[in-house]
């Protein structure tokens, strides 16, 4: 099941973002076989075990936080927009390739366009529950 990465309307930013490559086609988080994928262009693309997940939570990121694929809090924000935000904490730190460079990953931040859909499908891919807010 896919679900794309929300990308902000903002007439500003939005073009700087597709400029890059947050493309809907290459900009998303798929649940599939056991692996939670998450894509933005050729800026971040990893497939990791639905087994290696601790939890999740709806989250936040702020404005100046930044858009795009960040690094924060070792862990690693796929963020298009402020809006419609879930933290991915994951059981043991992990490399992650951040434009191709490897950094140290134990918690994902991604906006998505359908943030409720995605915590049901996680939850239920996992068997977990969904946690109270995560702050950022």
């Amino acid at each position: 099941m896919r679900f794309p990465i929300k990308i902000t309307e903002n007439f500003l930013i939005e073009p700087i973002m597709h400029t890059f490559g947050a493309k809907a086609d290459v900009t998303f988080v798929e649940l599939e076989g056991g692996k939670l994928h998450v894509k933005m262009g050729g800026w971040f693309d990893e497939q990791l075990g639905i087994d290696e997940i601790a939890s999740f939570a709806p989250s936040s990121w702020p404005w100046w936080g930044g858009l795009g694929v960040k690094l924060h809090h070792h862990g690693v924000g796929v963020v298009g927009s402020t809006d419609g935000v879930v933290n991915v904490k994951l059981k043991a730190p992990r490399k992650v390739s951040v434009a191709l460079i490897p950094v140290q990953c134990e918690q994902l931040w991604l906006s998505l366009e359908n943030r409720e859909g995605f915590l049901e499908a996680l939850a239920a891919a996992t068997n977990l529950p969904v946690s109270e807010h995560s702050p950022f």
